[in-house]
């Protein structure tokens, strides 16, 4: 009878709870979630990159607009851009990094330090107080934290939402800034190509490719040194010098 009863016990136990594994219906929606965010991030991204450009050398953006693709290409580059720029800073400044990453591990040490149990010792003082001493801590505590939880989660999410439109508008700017250091050697010793505009056979300017639309194209001009944006109709494009010749094809 008891050895029954024993066996009609063990056999009652519960089953050890199956591994969750996730769908995949779940995986696809985290996957769309994630193409979607990165679309939105990307054109953000690239259209701040094309204000900030434009704004660089006092050009109204609008005039020269970008279609979904452009913005989105633009976007991807500004993003490889900072990412590289970031990783490049982060080993300029290697040695702050591992003291910061020292101090945590030193402050994270004391936290849980051995001689005094850390906060366990805390814990265990305090349970044997009062109830009621017990409950103010909790609500003491509890209100603390939310009271320094509640500004970080704000300041958190305003950063994380201004973030990609900071990233487009500083890769924008310095894009500016490398071609206006270019442009500075003139026509014949800078990397970009000078080029010259005519219209009904008289040259209406000569400068650098700034950007364009089908309407207008934006110049910066070597003369004057100053950008333009000059209507395309009737408007002639003529490279200022000839393509380089491969390796292979120089005589």
């Amino acid at each position: 009878m008891t050895a029954g009863y024993i066996r009609s016990m063990s056999s009652a136990e519960p089953a050890s709870p199956k591994p969750i594994r996730p769908s995949w219906t779940t995986l696809l929606g985290v996957l769309t979630a994630f193409v979607g965010l990165g679309t939105v991030t990307l054109h953000v991204m690239g259209m701040a990159s094309h204000r900030a450009y434009m704004q660089f050398w006092g050009i109204d953006s609008g005039v020269l607009p970008k279609t979904t693709d452009q913005v989105l290409i633009s976007g991807y580059y500004a993003l490889v851009n900072q990412s590289a720029m970031g990783f490049l800073k982060i080993l300029a400044n290697i040695g702050l990094w591992t003291v910061a990453a020292v101090g945590l591990a030193v402050y994270l040490f004391i936290l849980q330090s051995p001689w005094d149990g850390g906060i366990g010792s805390v814990l265990n003082r305090l349970a044997k107080r009062p109830i009621w001493v017990q409950r103010l801590a909790r609500y003491v505590v509890g209100a603390l934290m939310a009271a320094a939880i509640l500004p970080i989660l704000l300041v958190s999410f305003v950063a994380v939402m201004n973030l990609p439109d900071a990233l487009g508008g500083a890769s924008g700017k310095a894009h500016a800034e490398r071609e206006a250091r270019d442009f500075k050697q003139g026509c014949e010793k800078s990397k970009q190509p000078c080029v010259e505009l005519k219209k009904s056979g008289e040259s209406i300017g000569t400068g650098f490719v700034l950007d364009g639309s089908p309407d207008h194209i934006a110049i910066f001009d070597a003369e004057l040194q100053r950008a333009r944006v000059i209507p395309r109709e009737a408007v002639e494009l003529i490279a200022g010098r000839a393509p380089m010749p491969l390796a292979s094809e120089a005589p």
